[in-house]
């Protein structure tokens, strides 16, 4: 029985994915944090119900709905009970208990010093052995004779998305670093879950089948000293993301990692700031951040890599468009041109307008991470490695990403400075 007339809201930390599987809808439920069961499905047909689920409509209100869902017909007080103890079963409401396994679950990976691997055994093999020939022969994919072959990168762009839609593109980007012993590892990712803050950087070490990646802690500290005001309060948003997980992975195989610290840090969206400034440098915070990290790079021991986990657009059903990824991408590949354009010529301030022009319409989730790369690191150029989509048939959507290498070069404004005036 439900204990009070108002109904608990949803979880606002869990995704509900609408998909059609074997000609009817269902709704999957994603739970990072892992309080609902594995593969936790709803029926298409509590849909129009969920959104009574906000904290403050009652059973009354459930009871109407469901009333005037059937035609008028008596809804017993019980049916409507019925719905709200199936949610709650699957840990999807805000409810006292999922409150307390949330907060054990917060408390238990801030004492921890690690960050387990979360997608070992489900997106690549947990056996060591298993997952390195995986890996080496994603690296061993047949480069085109056509492409570029940068020298001595000192930042790469790799996909996040999973591993099996994208090898071609995650060999690209790490065939460009293979040569390279780097000091220390700057890695920039994708805070899916960010919220409202700017960045969360983390001083835990990564643990994955492959061992253990060590964190450079000081600098973690030092940084979220100076540049509190960006960074969210704690680093929890890492325990479940996926954007550095796979970038670590290629890290170990290709380089003595346990010698090699890196420096975690995820970023949040930039969207509200279209429009509202000229650069993310006038957000609060943002201009501390990047001056602490743009220091941690220029300081010694020299040969510092910065690694970007990023995928591009995010188009259909699945993401909330009423047309498909294919009718969108002509489109959504426009929008990643002129990203990629402005990757290419190192610039800042173009990738900022060009996601401004279009408020991000196409979901570009690595927008503010690619940002922060050039921030950090102004005097850079781009060299497109590859490119691709990937086409999700169930869902019919998609998503592009691509594989970018950056070498030391002038800067947009040492170049526009550098060139003759027309008169």
């Amino acid at each position: 029985m439900v204990p009070m007339d108002t109904l608990p809201a949803l979880r606002a930390d869990i995704d509900l994915l609408t998909v059609r599987l074997e000609g009817r809808d269902v709704i999957l439920v994603r739970d990072t944090l892992g309080i609902a069961p594995p593969n936790a499905a709803l029926s298409a047909e509590v849909a129009p119900y969920l959104p009574l689920f906000n904290g403050s409509s009652t059973i009354g209100d459930l009871q109407a709905v469901m009333m005037r869902r059937h035609g008028g017909s008596l809804v017993f007080r019980s049916d409507a009970e019925r719905i709200v103890e199936d949610l709650s079963r699957l840990g999807i409401l805000q409810t006292e208990a999922v409150l307390r396994e949330k907060e054990k679950i917060v408390r238990e990976f801030t004492e921890s010093p690690e960050r387990e691997a979360i997608l070992a055994g489900t997106s690549y093999p947990a056996d060591p052995g298993t997952l390195s020939a995986l890996l080496d022969r994603i690296l061993a994919h047949p480069a085109s004779p056509a492409d570029p072959l940068p020298a001595s990168p000192c930042a790469i762009a790799a996909p996040h998305i999973d591993l099996r839609v994208s090898e071609r593109t995650y060999a690209a980007a790490y065939r460009a670093v293979r040569g390279l012993v780097p000091s220390a590892i700057l890695l920039l990712g994708t805070g899916h879950a960010l919220g409202e803050s700017r960045y969360s950087i983390s001083g835990k070490t990564f643990k994955t089948p492959l061992g253990l990646v060590p964190a450079d802690r000081e600098a973690a500290a030092r940084i979220r000293a100076a540049a509190g005001g960006a960074l969210a309060p704690d680093d929890f948003v890492h325990r479940n993301e996926h954007s550095l997980e796979f970038q670590i992975l290629f890290l170990q195989r290709l380089y003595p990692m346990t010698e090699v610290p890196v420096l975690p840090v995820l970023c949040g969206q930039m969207e509200d700031l279209f429009g509202a400034v000229r650069s993310p440098l006038e957000a609060p915070g943002v201009a501390s951040f990047v001056e602490a990290v743009a220091a941690w790079l220029s300081e010694p021991p020299e040969g510092k890599l910065v690694v970007a986990g990023v995928d591009l657009s995010h188009v259909g059903p699945k993401f909330g468009d009423p047309h498909t990824g294919r009718d969108l991408e002509p489109a959504f590949r426009s929008q990643d041109r002129e990203i990629l354009d402005a990757l290419a010529a190192g610039d800042a301030s173009a990738l900022f307008l060009a996601g401004a022009r279009t408020r991000n319409r196409y979901r570009i989730c690595g927008f503010s991470a690619l940002w922060t790369l050039l921030a950090v690191l102004p005097a850079v150029r781009g060299t497109v490695l590859d490119y691709d989509v990937w086409h999700e048939e169930p869902t019919r959507s998609a998503v592009s990403f691509a594989a970018v290498a950056f070498t030391p070069g002038s800067s947009p404004e040492s170049l526009a400075a550098a060139t003759p005036s027309s008169g």
